[in-house]
């Protein structure tokens, strides 16, 4: 969106009174509660009095575990949900019986409005319609971000940012979901053990320039899509020499080995530790972009910072030239 929801409704004929409700849910907020609703407004699926929320752009989608973590926030009465991110799995009318909640993707809104604008009923003046605060920076944001590469993946966060945010006693703080660029790297090559034993072995690490770290993927799980979302670059990245000289300490590991001795009374077998260390000079390696989530978040008296999706430390915003 390019203008303010409110603006949007006040435009089609629905008036809404800004009220004072604190989402625990980030990126999902409350504009207000509908007072009145024009004969223009034909098809609006909600009645006076009803909640409006807004889902802002993000780079995961609402299913239903999110929805009801929005509901237990949500006051008893009638809700609108519109969303600018994906909706999974979802029964568009689903909640308990104190809510009655009507959940609109940014598909539904822009027939209302087309069918709106066909018939005559509004007219739209985007380029004089005043631009939020928030939906602006999105656009801003947007304008300057970059389409992923065809290869990239992205992967889902580890952190729940509602409750890395309790913990240390915030409520309710602008958050703006980003994408922090990273490496995937895939390494073919062998590791030698004891008596010379060589087995072949592929590993997948995870350049993060923002921790300066490599690791092994693990448990990272991707997601099903690469969000649209402002994408961050570091400042620096590794060489692959630099790559390659941190395998040893990635890579390798240590084995029970089962080690056999001739004695008296006959042969004796035991088990010891032992090193598998990798041949890191003659490995093979290929690299892929990879997105990590996280958040921008305005913290009071220290302004925007970011929060790593996967460790939940606080970094700075790179400097822009």
């Amino acid at each position: 969106m390019t203008v303010s929801l409110p603006a949007i409704l006040k435009e089609i004929g629905v008036e809404v009174k800004s009220i004072s409700i604190i989402s625990r849910t980030p990126g999902i907020n409350c504009l207000g509660i509908i007072e009145s609703i024009s004969d223009s407004s034909a098809g609006c699926p909600v009645d006076v009095g009803t909640h409006v929320w807004h889902a802002q752009p993000g780079w995961a989608p609402i299913d239903r575990m999110e929805l009801e973590r929005w509901m237990v926030d949500a006051p008893d009465g009638s809700h609108w949900l519109v969303s600018e991110r994906k909706l999974i799995d979802l029964d568009r009318t689903i909640g308990p019986n104190r809510i009655g909640l009507v959940l609109w993707g940014s598909e539904e809104l822009s027939n209302w409005l087309g069918q709106a604008i066909l018939a005559g009923r509004i007219r739209l003046h985007l380029d004089e319609t005043p631009i939020s605060p928030s939906i602006g920076g999105i656009s801003n944001r947007a304008e300057k971000s970059k389409p992923p590469p065809p290869d990239a993946t992205a992967i889902k966060p580890k952190v729940k940012l509602t409750e890395w945010l309790s913990q240390r006693g915030y409520e309710r703080l602008q958050v703006r979901p980003i994408l922090l660029e990273g490496r995937r790297w895939h390494i073919d090559g062998h590791l030698l053990g004891p008596e010379g034993n060589k087995e072949k072995h592929r590993w997948t690490l995870l350049e993060d320039p923002f921790s300066s770290q490599l690791t092994r993927m693990g448990d990272a799980e991707p997601l099903p899509f690469v969000p649209q979302l402002e994408q961050i670059p570091p400042t620096s990245w590794k060489t692959i020499e630099m790559v390659r000289s941190e395998l040893p300490s990635v890579c390798e590991e240590r084995r029970h080995w089962t080690v056999s001795q001739t004695a008296a009374g006959g042969e004796v077998q035991g088990s010891i530790l032992h090193w598998w260390r990798i041949e890191e000079k003659v490995a093979e390696m290929t690299s892929s972009p990879i997105l990590i989530p996280g958040w921008q978040v305005d913290f009071p008296g220290n302004g925007w910072m970011i929060v790593h999706g996967l460790s939940g430390e606080i970094l700075n915003l790179p400097q822009t030239g």
